[in-house]
């Protein structure tokens, strides 16, 4: 007998907050760049874009077995940390959500409802181009074993037809090529990084209220958003530039100073072989709260990144050890992190 169960993945907000240099090391070509890990999509020529929405049929392997693709453990993180099952039902769900499926058939993986949960959570932190896909999800699965059957996700209205995403896709990403065109040439990975990190903060509004704000869309193509879009946003564009990024989902645990506790997300970056913090979210909003550029929480390491705690897979992620690329140690003085003060957002 089939049972079907309908899930909601987690809405991330925000708190908000109040209140000598390194030589970076440049380059000539930042298409040549290789700051260890340049992002090359490598799975644009194994898939197609064709797309029917109209169809029920869950999309499958080619061939009707199980492949699992070689997602570099650099690039993908969330990928590399599942077991082989787990791998197996991330593999097919981004074959069939990059080609613009809903319904994704996962019996070949034979994988339970753990297995399913966390798959679909590391393909959506690893992957921000799948900016289409909303919240909730839902799935068939055989009672008798709990054996997961197929997993329809809901896209935004935006995506409802597969002339409508292949418009959205066309305005996405002639967004982001226009946002990296306006920053620019820049001659090391951390400028870049700022360039990037400082376009966001100037022409992006936090509001709890935007359509789409869990997805990097929100931010690159309307201009508002919270936590979720600006890190997905952020990771994206970084991604596009050769510079590994990643997406962290989280809490803010700042119950020691009078807040509450509360979902949030943030990056990690990887420069010059070694892991750090950064939460474009919170520097926008100490600067709008100062009305000064700070940055407080760019490039920091664990032990300095204060009130944030990563949740669920993302704890098996680098640890950031970092200080190189601490934005004092870069670009010169600026607010730290011990002299701001809190407040729950309003």
């Amino acid at each position: 007998m089939k049972k079907r169960l309908v899930k909601l993945v987690s809405v991330l907000l925000m708190l908000s907050v109040v209140s000598g240099l390194c030589a970076c090391d440049e380059f000539d070509d930042y298409d040549d760049y290789d700051n260890g890990n340049v992002y090359e999509d490598d799975y644009d020529d194994d898939y197609d874009n064709s797309y029917d929405d109209e169809s029920d049929e869950p999309s499958k392997a080619a061939d009707g077995t199980v492949v699992v693709s070689d997602f570099n453990a650099d690039q993908y993180p969330y990928y590399a940390v599942l077991s082989s099952k787990e791998k197996e039902v991330y593999s097919l769900l981004y074959e069939g959500l990059s080609q613009g499926g809903k319904k994704i058939d996962c019996q070949k993986a034979n994988a339970n409802e753990e297995q399913l949960t966390k798959a679909i959570d590391a393909v959506l932190n690893d992957h921000a181009e799948l900016f289409w896909i909303d919240n909730q999800y839902e799935f068939t699965y055989d009672s008798d074993g709990g054996i997961i059957e197929d997993v329809t996700f809901d896209f935004f209205d935006f995506a409802s037809t597969s002339d409508k995403l292949n418009d959205a896709k066309a305005a996405f990403e002639k967004a982001a090529d226009d946002i990296l065109a306006g920053i620019g040439s820049q001659q090391s990975a951390v400028e870049y990084e700022r360039a990037i990190h400082d376009y966001i903060c100037k022409n992006t509004a936090y509001d709890e209220s935007a359509p789409y704000n869990q997805s990097a869309y929100s931010v690159i193509v309307l201009h508002k958003s919270v936590c979720a879009g600006y890190s997905k946003a952020f990771q994206y564009l970084l991604n596009k530039k050769g510079i590994t990024c990643y997406y962290i989902p989280g809490t803010t645990t700042d119950s020691n100073i009078g807040g509450e506790d509360g979902a949030h997300a943030w990056n990690i970056i990887y420069l010059d072989g070694e892991y750090y913090n950064v939460d474009v979210l919170w520097d926008d909003s100490a600067s709008e709260t100062l009305e000064e550029d700070v940055y407080p929480f760019f490039n920091l390491t664990d032990s300095a990144f204060l009130y944030h705690t990563r949740d669920n897979l993302a704890q098996s992620l680098p640890k950031c050890t970092g200080t190189k690329y601490k934005y004092s140690n870069c670009f010169g003085k600026t607010v730290e992190v011990e002299e701001l003060e809190f407040e729950d957002a309003a």
